[in-house]
């Protein structure tokens, strides 16, 4: 069915239920009148914001956009993406494995039955409920028999805008449950949304303080974390612009933290204007070379308290960088979310997807270093001594690596390193012999 003969069936074929829901609408409490709706009148949302990364994802492996109205594959595909976890293409559709949140939605719905109505537009397309309709559409594909046919819907007309609606969504989605509803990115681009409805100036730090102390009912009441959700949105938008693809969210699907560290740092640098870019491209360079956002944090550490420290990665990041910076390759790969991450592992990060030709081993290692050098002054000697000679023995014992990199080195710093290592053991001993 089309738009006009959803519209005609639901005024046609609907039922009242004899009962109403009060909602808060336009800044004001209002009753809407629940009807009974046939299922067949109802379309999948295909602009739901809550799979918008993901959905921009398969687009883009599938060639198309989604279009539930005119395809049954693309229908399925939507399904796909809000129910099931590991979604991949598998020619024209989307696949994957049903997710526990899904078995626990399907089962508590056969459970219990229905029990809040769904927003629908006259012309049925769901603007809350689309994981819910997913299911049953699910589930009566999956049933012989008749699996609830017609359901509760509110009708939300052509008084309440699109602004309206948007208040309204976030209300009654986001503070519901605000962890499971949303992944993290699309829950950031729903706040993005929502402060571009406030008319945020994202350049001016007095302003995100601001629109995030209007927008804190979005975060349990929490300004403080308001701010924090903004800054990354900041961040992300900068990393992305500055990696050719700007307004590509998806391909930063599962990569929040790091961004939420990013513009934690960037709001210590305030008060140092004429060291911000620097730090910038730093932490843009930690993203890329998919160090954890716990490194990401101690950047700012190694500012404030070793700037020598702080000085040579800079200047070691420009050497780093500058080969990839001369061949102006900063295309992103499409992230592969087909794997789901450990949750019982809570260091485990997947890796961001970064040009191909980015020197990502050296500067990782390059920011690691920094790290663990820096960390390394708060211990004991006798721990940092018993470290240095644990990782020397590592490499020459059971196999001697020392040899094996020397033969395939053409640059020289293993050998530069190791007269380093000579040249400190020799003032070592005649120092505290």
């Amino acid at each position: 069915m089309n738009a006009d003969e959803r519209t005609k069936r639901i005024a046609e074929h609907s039922d009242k239920a004899d009962r109403t829901v009060r909602l808060w609408c336009k800044g004001q409490w209002k009753d809407f009148s629940v009807i009974r709706v046939e299922v067949e009148a109802l379309l999948l949302n295909p602009d739901n914001r809550r799979f918008s990364a993901e959905k921009h994802l398969m687009e883009n492996k599938l060639g198309h956009s989604l279009d539930p109205e005119s395809s049954p594959d693309d229908e399925r595909s939507v399904i796909s993406i809000l129910l099931d976890s590991s979604p991949h293409v598998d020619g024209n559709r989307v696949v994957g494995t049903p997710s526990t949140d899904y078995e626990a939605l399907k089962g508590d719905w056969l459970d219990r039955g229905q029990e809040n109505p769904f927003w629908i537009r006259p012309d049925g397309t769901v603007r809350n409920g689309n994981r819910r309709l997913a299911m049953i559409k699910r589930l009566q594909d999956d049933s012989a028999g008749d699996v609830h046919r017609r359901l509760d819907a509110i009708i939300l007309g052509p008084d309440i805008d699109e602004g309206d609606l948007f208040q309204m969504e976030q209300r009654e989605q986001l503070t519901e449950d605000f962890k499971v509803r949303y992944t993290d990115v699309n829950l950031l681009l729903s706040l993005r949304e929502a402060a571009e409805f406030e008319q945020i100036d994202w350049a001016d730090n007095a302003d995100i303080e601001r629109v995030a102390g209007t927008l804190q009912w979005l975060t349990n009441g929490d300004k403080k974390y308001a701010i924090k959700q903004l800054r990354a949105i900041k961040y992300m938008d900068a990393y992305l612009l500055d990696s050719n693809a700007e307004r590509q969210y998806h391909k930063l699907l599962r990569q929040v933290e790091r961004f939420r560290d990013v513009g934690w740092v960037m709001g210590k640098m305030d008060d140092y204007p004429d060291s911000q870019q620097n730090m910038l491209r730093l932490c843009f360079a930690a993203v890329r070379a998919s160090n954890p956002h716990g490194h990401i944090r101690k950047l700012w550490n190694i500012f404030r308290d070793d700037r020598d420290r702080y000085d040579k990665m800079i200047s070691g990041l420009e050497e780093d960088e500058a080969e990839w910076e001369d061949a102006q390759s900063n295309d992103l790969p499409e992230p592969d979310i087909s794997v789901e991450p450990d949750e019982d592992d809570e260091d485990d990060e997947p890796p961001v997807p970064t040009s191909a030709n980015y020197p990502k081993e050296k500067v990782r290692t390059r920011i690691e270093n920094a790290v663990d050098g820096y960390l390394a002054k708060d211990r004991g000697t006798a721990q940092s001594l018993e470290q240095v000679l644990d990782r020397l023995t590592s490499l020459t014992t059971p196999e001697d690596r020392i040899s094996a990199a020397l033969e395939a080195d053409d640059t020289g710093p293993v050998r530069q390193l190791l007269k380093a290592i000579y040249a400190w053991a020799e003032g070592a001993k005649t120092r505290y012999e």
